[in-house]
Formats: C-alpha cells, structure tokens, sequence
C-alpha cells in the first residue's frame, strides 16, 4: 500500500493515533493496522532487537497501511541513516536537549545539500533502483522528529522547535517525570504544565507537537490539547492488558456459574 509521505501527514489538522512496538513481530504490527492505528513507533531503544530486525516489520506495516516509525537507540547519524535506509517512513531520535542536538538528527536524515546523510540509492527505502532523482525526494518525504525527555529540554524547546527542516517534536513524560522530581507521575501537574507549554510552543511555530500517553485517558487530554500524533501506549502493555481481561472475564463467569 502506497502511504502519503509522513511529512505531508504530520501537516494534517487530523492527528496520528500510533503505539509503540517492543514485540519483534510481523503479526503484531499487522494486527496493529487492522486495529485501526496510524503509525507504529518501532522501539529500537527499548525493545530486544536492532536494525537487522527491522526491515520485515516495515515492510508488514506498509503493506497494511500503517506509517512505521523507528525510534533509534540514540542521536547517532549512522543509525538514523540505516533505519531510514531499511524503509522507514521517519525518524524518532530519544533524548535531545538541544538545538545544536536536535540539528544533528536532522541533518543525519537528510542528504546534500540538505544534510550529511550518507548516500546509497540502492536500499529498500528507494525500491533497490538506484535512481538519481530518489535523493532529493527522499529529503522532502522523511520525517524526523526529535523527542524531548528531560529539564533542559524543555528549557531550550522554543529553540529547538526553530531547526530548520525539523518535523516535530516528542514529549516523553515517563523520563520528564524522572527528571522534574517525580519520577514515574506522568499525570502531576509539574508535568502536564511543562509539557503544555511546549506544545503551545510548537503551534505557534508551526511545528508538529507529539506525546507519549500511557493510557486512553492521558491520550484523549493531549488530542484535546492540540497534539499532532499520540503514541498510545506500548504492545506489550495491550497484549497483557487484554489477555488479562479475558482470563478474568472467564474465572468470573465459572465462579458465578
């Protein structure tokens, strides 16, 4: 299935509905698609597998037309290349604190004269062809999108926000909770307050703002709030939730027979 490029869609008044993806699994991302999400955040940072992993779970999400994200394991340029090599429709790039950072994974994404990516046209992301002009595509498709985490983050946010060619940026309550003194709390004020004022920072830029919400709730209050995409939980975290809900739903009914 043919996607709009992530770029194009981010700019959409209509949010992105996406969850994180931990389980190294072809029918966990399909399963995802029919569910009726947007996008998948593959978890290169959290979860027990790495690039070479990767290309099977992108390829499943696009063909059920599902934009697949990879979060990588950190700002490094040659691992923002290679997941966006393996097919990846952009870039989650974890703890940034500052322009001069966030400026490092944008220009890792893209190539020259944009960027410093380093450039190979026969890669899955350009169908294997080798063709000149995927270049300069590529750069106007991709996404990046940088994830603020911690206090001096969200202090130079109205900065980072200003990076030219920069998509978005990602609140991450779980480690800001960690960071602002109430470690785990992703619903305290302090918390909510911060991450407030960044994304009223990138609309006003014109800057597609993110989030993290561990529960439906959290999610429903930062659609509400005005986020561009909410990444709705985990998929571990829903398999077990689930699974738990039948087991008991089961137990009940025998008990109450």
């Amino acid at each position: 299935m043919i996607l709009r490029p992530l770029r194009d869609r981010l700019r959409d008044p209509a949010p992105l509905i996406a969850a994180f993806s931990i389980i190294r699994s072809v029918e966990v991302v399909e399963i995802m698609a029919l569910a009726g999400f947007d996008a998948v955040i593959l978890d290169l940072e959290h979860g027990p597998y790495g690039i070479e992993a990767a290309g099977p779970l992108v390829v499943a999400a696009r063909s059920r037309g599902l934009y697949p994200i990879i979060r990588v394991q950190r700002n490094d340029a040659a691992m923002i290349g290679a997941a966006l090599d393996v097919g990846a429709a952009g870039v989650l790039v974890p703890q940034v604190a500052s322009p001069a950072e966030a400026q490092a994974a944008v220009s890792a994404a893209r190539f020259a004269p944009d960027g410093t990516r380093g450039a190979n046209s026969w890669v899955r992301a350009a169908g294997f062809a080798g063709g000149p002009d995927w270049f300069a595509k590529a750069n106007a498709e991709v996404a990046v999108i940088v994830m603020i985490e911690g206090r001096q983050g969200v202090e130079a946010a109205a900065d980072i926000l200003r990076i030219p060619s920069l998509d978005g940026v990602f609140l991450g309550p779980v480690d800001l909770s960690h960071a602002l003194g109430v470690p785990g709390r992703t619903d305290h004020p302090l918390v909510v307050a911060r991450m407030g004022e960044v994304m009223d920072e990138a609309r006003e830029q014109g800057c597609v703002a993110a989030v993290f919400a561990p529960t439906v709730e959290a999610a429903r209050r930062w659609l509400g709030h005005g986020a561009g995409m909410v990444a709705v939980g985990v998929d571990t975290g829903h398999i077990l939730a689930a699974l738990t809900a039948v087991a008991e739903t089961v137990r009940d009914g025998v008990s109450a027979a």
